[in-house]
């Protein structure tokens, strides 16, 4: 589990075994599916039986999704398989249909295996920021963002084809020529919602390199790292525009860490020279105590799995997000910082620097994401905060309910319609159908109500819950 909020949150880890606990959010019965058919007819099973039907993949979901009290799971995590090909023709099509490399991906891959194999092969696919993310689950029907994003779009961008258990139990294919609006809502339109996914196709690319530029940068004078929080905030659209994408950390008033990639980079000299504000504003100022790493790798994979480890998990936390805007970035940059100093240093902030570039050619209306994805939105900005598992119950209501409320404030100056990435929001996010669906919401709630009439799959904030 991600979160042990959404496990039995009043009993830890630590919680002594002659202690009597609940069965909290943990599915009372579980199938540990191994097959498509173990799939189907659990589904079939919840169906017949009215039961809160939840899926689990990973469990790598901050709001909930794979679990509810009282409900009966189906756990995926035994669904093991990656097939890449050269000549993938998606089902249903037209015999003239252009074929093209693609890699199939069941549903219970992490992307450490994907990126793995596809190294193997010789290409590259857009996937996620953490090892252990599943690679056919919430990741990519919640959006997918991406290091890799800047050069080939977003996940959603990348699929070709779902193979999914309908909540009738018929397993479906659904692709641009067959359930055309099942394959509109499941990129996007989030998890939990539309049926259980079996496989994932995305299409693969050739092959990148990738440099890496790490930083972190300590001061004791909170003045000089505002200053360079608006360095940095303002160079952030010219450096994603030369392909960097970026997470990191910040502590105001102490510190600021960012691990930069650079996928498909002509030379470390080039990334370098794309940081140069942020390098100029460091030569001239001595307050701050820097330390910087620079590395090039010959593949992604190489890259990824020197750098990327998976963050700690099984520890409470709370957070909520906002997609930024360009526009907010390089005309409000002290408004921002203003935020970032005045609520950040009660909560802590995060940043992943993955919109931009491709993302914004897409057509809007082409997937079920959120259409402020494509109004240039480069960052999702995150607010929160954790607790120890012996917190009090008012400490604990304290920091959801100041997260809740500082990102509805950093939203009104992010620029971006206070659109959040549905993947990393808050759970008791109070307009989540704007901020995670935005337009779409109309749309696809008439597809959930065709798909799924009765309602079996529901989960926090997905479409169509509140019915």
């Amino acid at each position: 589990m991600q979160n042990p909020i959404w496990d039995s949150p009043r009993c830890g880890i630590d919680t002594p075994r002659n202690a009597t606990c609940d069965q909290g959010f943990v599915p009372h019965y579980s199938v540990d599916a191994q097959s498509e058919t173990h799939v189907s007819e659990a589904v079939k099973f919840a169906d017949k039986h009215n039961l809160r039907l939840v899926v689990k993949n990973t469990g790598h979901d901050f709001l909930g999704r794979s679990s509810g009290e009282g409900s009966f799971g189906i756990w995926t995590h035994n669904l093991k398989g990656i097939n890449f090909t050269n000549s993938f023709v998606v089902d249903g099509c037209p015999q003239n249909e252009t074929s093209q490399p693609a890699v199939t991906v069941k549903a219970a891959e992490q992307w450490l295996d994907v990126y793995k194999a596809a190294d193997a092969q010789n290409v590259s696919v857009v996937g996620g920021a953490a090892r252990s993310v599943g690679a056919a689950g919430g990741w990519v029907q919640g959006g997918g963002h991406s290091p890799l994003g800047g050069l080939f779009g977003m996940g959603v961008d990348n699929v070709l084809q779902f193979t999914v258990v309908k909540p009738d139990g018929q397993i479906v294919k659904s692709n641009k020529c067959q359930n055309q609006d099942l394959f509109w809502a499941l990129r996007g339109g989030g998890s939990g919602t539309w049926g259980v996914t079996l496989d994932v196709t995305y299409k693969t690319h050739p092959p990148v390199n990738a440099n890496v530029v790490g930083m972190i940068l300590n001061t004791t004078n909170a003045g000089k790292l505002s200053e360079l929080s608006e360095v940095f905030l303002q160079a952030l659209p010219n450096i994603t525009d030369q392909g960097l994408r970026g997470y990191g950390f910040w502590q105001p008033p102490t510190s600021l860490m960012v691990l930069w990639i650079h996928p498909n980079s002509s030379s470390l000299q080039s990334t370098n020279s794309t940081l140069q504000p942020i390098y100029n504003w460091l030569n001239t100022n001595n307050a701050t105590q820097t330390q910087i790493i620079t590395s090039a790798h010959p593949t992604f994979y190489d890259m990824f799995n020197t750098y990327i480890q998976d963050q700690s998990i099984g520890t409470p936390i709370w957070f909520g997000t906002r997609l930024v805007s360009r526009e907010a970035f390089a005309t409000n940059s002290k408004e921002l910082v203003k935020y970032i100093w005045g609520d950040g240093k009660r909560l802590g902030a995060s940043f992943n620097i993955i919109g931009g570039g491709v993302i914004n050619k897409f057509d809007p209306e082409s997937t079920g994401l959120n259409p402020q994805w494509r109004k240039d939105a480069i960052v999702s900005w995150t607010f929160g905060g954790g607790w120890t598992d012996n917190a009090t119950t008012e400490e604990i209501e304290q920091i959801k309910t100041d997260t809740t409320r500082i990102v509805q404030r950093f939203g009104k100056v992010a620029g971006l319609d206070d659109a959040a990435y549905f993947n990393e929001a808050d759970p008791l996010e109070p307009q989540w159908k704007k901020s995670f669906f935005g337009s779409h919401y109309d749309r696809l709630l008439k597809i959930k109500q065709a798909v799924d009439p009765k309602g079996l799959f529901t989960c926090n904030r997905c479409v169509g819950s509140d019915q």
